[in-house]
């Protein structure tokens, strides 16, 4: 970094301790006066050390694709159930012991703060001279960290998007200047966050179109466009959803993984697969499924996903492996999660299967079906023996939800099924909604035993509780701004 040695100490100690009382007095001279960043370089390595996350990963397990395995533990493990129950307070454990504060929220939110101080200096570097080029690139992704953050945000602690109430229903805190203000923070709209991701992603767009960038850990123009195809589709918006998937699709530098072509024992995914436009972080695709003795509690796919594949399913090889007792483990990457220079992310990770989900998707919600028809059948032929391939015939509502449970069972555990579920539940044209049910098993005083069950009912009835609600620490800082729906006490079933 090209600063001065109390420069660069003071500057790095603020990044890294954002929240802080000295820090927010040295940020609010920061925003006036930026001499602490004299060059392109030093927003650059800004960017690289603060901006990009690099472990953050999706703990919650409360889709229809993960259970709670069998367990034979003669010893007690706190565990924390209380997201995969559904429970009116989550963050709280097997002991009644609650959790004040939430790591993703504050995490992203930290990152944010960066990325709203790298955004406000680009011009300001411009003026001074630096490289134009440089700091379009420096911006471009930024903006995209910045869209993708919110949009993890908004999809886990705001309400879904639904076209006709996204004005007025919540989403989460909205800030994108660098500024501190001794003032406290309010929710947003719901359409008020999803129109500064598509703004900051449509800016990423244009600045990132020279950018000659091609690692998968590093966003470039196709990131962008892929996010956009995502953004589109949450929000209904089928013909931009479709454009841009058909955009990245036009690159030759990404292509299907063939599952004919699969080599036993490999990783389906890693930094260089083909299919991987974008990925950060080293959390492993949910390395916490990967557990093969079951001396304690621990979660695995769940019966229902696997029984939804077809037997000639290739991906039921590539994807999962069997442990001791028969039980499916998720292996998309079967390599040590410590690996991290080969690692991929379960929350941040965009590939051009999920493109193609996209784009048959969009195809289908225009009623152009068989174009969907062709798109997805183009992504079973990498998932199939070329004559076990499945034909698919069907329109309207029947089609759309052969192309939601090909999504679920391409996508699964990266961090996308209870953002769909969300998704399908306000879906203004075909919606869909189901109930969920996930076994419940207490410590005994020697063994683990089954008790029972909790039910999730479909989002219409119970909408408050696919809200993740936002950590008390945040709720009593903000003195009453920020507020959470009222979540109902959930209750063992038998």
């Amino acid at each position: 970094m090209q600063l001065s040695g109390n420069k660069a100490w003071l500057m790095l100690f603020c990044l890294l301790n954002i929240s802080t009382i000295s820090c927010k007095k040295f940020l609010t001279a920061y925003s006036q006066n930026s001499s602490f960043v004299e060059s392109a370089t030093d927003l650059n390595e800004i960017l690289l050390g603060d901006a990009y996350s690099n472990q953050l990963s999706s703990t919650y397990a409360m889709d229809d694709d993960e259970q709670l395995g069998t367990i034979d533990g003669t010893y007690k493990i706190t565990m924390e159930y209380g997201f995969h129950f559904w429970q009116a307070e989550p963050r709280i454990n097997t002991e009644g012991d609650l959790t004040n504060t939430d790591q993703l929220f504050n995490n992203l939110y930290n990152r944010i703060a960066r990325i709203n101080a790298i955004i406000h200096n680009v011009p300001l570097l411009k003026e001074k001279g630096e490289s134009e080029k440089a700091l379009n690139r420096i911006a471009g992704e930024a903006r995209f960290l910045r869209a993708y953050y919110y949009f993890i945000l908004v999809n886990m602690y705001g309400k879904p998007y639904k076209p006709s109430t996204a004005a007025v229903d919540f989403g989460v805190p909205l800030k994108i200047t660098p500024d501190i203000k001794d003032q406290f923070t309010a929710r947003s709209t719901t359409k008020q966050v999803y129109d500064q991701i598509i703004s900051d992603l449509l800016e990423a767009e244009k600045e990132l179109a020279d950018a000659n960038l091609t690692a998968t850990i590093r966003a470039n123009q196709a990131s962008v466009q892929a996010l956009l195809s995502k953004v589109y589709l949450f929000m209904e918006n089928y013909e931009q959803a479709l454009h841009y998937a058909n955009q990245v699709m036009k690159i030759n530098r990404y292509k299907l993984k063939d599952l004919n072509f699969h080599t036993e024992g490999e990783d389906f995914l890693n930094r260089t697969t083909p299919e991987v436009i974008f990925t950060m972080g080293s959390s492993g695709i949910r390395g916490s499924l990967l557990q093969d003795v079951p001396d304690r509690p621990y979660y695995r796919a769940s019966d229902e996903l696997i029984s939804v594949y077809a037997p000639q399913d290739l991906r039921l090889k590539v994807f999962f492996i069997q442990n001791s007792r028969g039980e499916m483990k998720v292996a998309k990457k079967r390599k040590s999660v410590d690996v991290t220079d080969d690692d991929v992310s379960d929350l941040f990770l965009l590939r051009l299967s999920e493109v193609y989900l996209n784009k048959a998707e969009a195809l289908a919600g225009l009623e152009r079906f068989e174009e969907a028809r062709v798109t997805l059948q183009e992504l079973k032929k990498n998932r199939f023996k070329p004559l076990e391939v499945p034909p698919v015939s069907a329109d309207g509502p029947e089609l759309l939800n052969i192309i939601r449970q090909e999504r679920r069972l391409e996508l699964c555990f990266e961090s996308h099924r209870w953002f769909d579920l969300r998704r399908y539940g306000v879906n203004s044209k075909y919606p869909f909604s189901k109930t969920i049910v996930h076994r419940a098993v207490v410590f005994t005083g020697s063994k683990y035993e089954d008790i029972g069950y909790y039910e999730l009912k479909p989002y219409e009835q119970d909408a408050a509780a696919y809200i993740v609600p936002i950590a008390n620490d945040e709720i009593a800082f903000n003195q009453g701004l920020l507020f959470n729906e009222p979540r109902p006490p959930r209750l063992l079933k038998q």
